[in-house]
C-alpha cells in the first residue's frame, strides 16, 4: 500500500514545485494595470499669450471682417484632475476699414475686452500632453469708434456697430504640450460669439502661450 502512496506524493510534490511561479505570475499579470494615467495634481493653472480674433465690426455687406490681435489671461481652479472653472480676460486691437460715408471717415481704431467664467475639463491625459474644453459666457465691451471718438459721429451713422457692453461667450477645445511638471505651452481655438448690433457676430478666437501650474489637490 505504501509502495503505491509514494509515487502518487512525488508526482504531486513535482506538480506543486514547478507550478507555483507559473501560477503567481499569472496572478501578478492578471492584477497588473495595463496602463496608468499621468496624475494632473495642480491645483491651478495661470495662462498668459497671444491672441487672435476674426471679427466683423458692421452688419451691412460693405463692412470687411478684419483681423485683431491682442491678448488672452485665463485661471483655472481645478476641483478634480478631469473638471475645473476658468476665468478668461482677452483683449483684442485692430483698425476698421469704414465704409463710404457723408462724413469722410475711412478708418478707426476698434478695440474689444471680454471677461468670462464657464467649466473646463481635460479629456486627455499623456505624461507630455493633455487636452480638454471649455465652454464660457460673459460680457463683451466693444469700442468702434476710437478713430472719431470726439466729433459728434455715432459709428452707426458710418456703418459699424456703436459702442457696447454685449452678451460674449467661447466655445473651444485646448491643448498643452508639457515642458515640465510646472510649465506647459499652450494653443487654444475658440467660436466666440458676440453681440452687437442686435446681431450675432460669430468670431474665431485663437491663442497661444504659456500656463504655470500652481498649488496641490491633495
Amino acid at each position: 500500500m505504501i509502495s503505491r502512496i509514494r509515487p502518487i506524493f512525488a508526482a504531486f510534490a513535482f506538480f506543486s514545485l514547478f507550478s507555483t511561479p507559473i501560477l503567481l505570475r499569472a496572478q501578478v499579470q492578471a492584477t497588473a494595470p495595463i496602463s496608468v494615467l499621468p496624475q494632473y495634481q495642480q491645483r491651478w493653472d495661470i495662462y498668459g499669450g497671444f491672441s487672435y480674433s476674426h471679427f466683423n465690426p458692421g452688419a451691412g455687406r460693405g463692412v470687411p471682417a478684419i483681423n485683431l490681435k491682442g491678448w488672452n489671461g485665463d485661471a483655472t481652479a481645478w476641483f478634480r484632475q478631469l473638471f475645473g472653472l476658468e476665468f478668461s480676460a482677452r483683449g483684442y486691437y485692430g483698425t476698421i476699414e469704414v465704409p463710404l460715408n457723408a462724413y469722410n471717415i475711412t478708418t478707426s481704431d476698434m478695440s474689444e475686452h471680454l471677461f468670462m467664467v464657464g467649466p473646463n475639463f481635460r479629456l486627455f491625459r499623456r505624461e507630455s500632453y493633455t487636452a480638454g474644453f471649455h465652454g464660457l459666457i460673459g460680457a463683451a465691451d466693444g469700442v468702434f469708434d476710437n478713430g472719431f471718438k470726439n466729433s459728434g459721429i455715432q459709428p452707426n451713422q458710418v456703418g459699424i456697430y456703436n459702442n457696447k457692453v454685449a452678451f460674449g461667450a467661447a466655445i473651444g477645445a485646448w491643448g498643452d504640450y508639457n515642458l515640465n511638471p510646472k510649465w506647459s505651452v499652450r494653443a487654444t481655438a475658440d467660436w466666440q460669439p458676440t453681440h452687437y448690433g442686435f446681431s450675432t457676430q460669430n468670431e474665431f478666437a485663437g491663442t497661444i502661450g504659456i500656463v504655470y501650474k500652481v498649488g496641490s489637490l491633495r
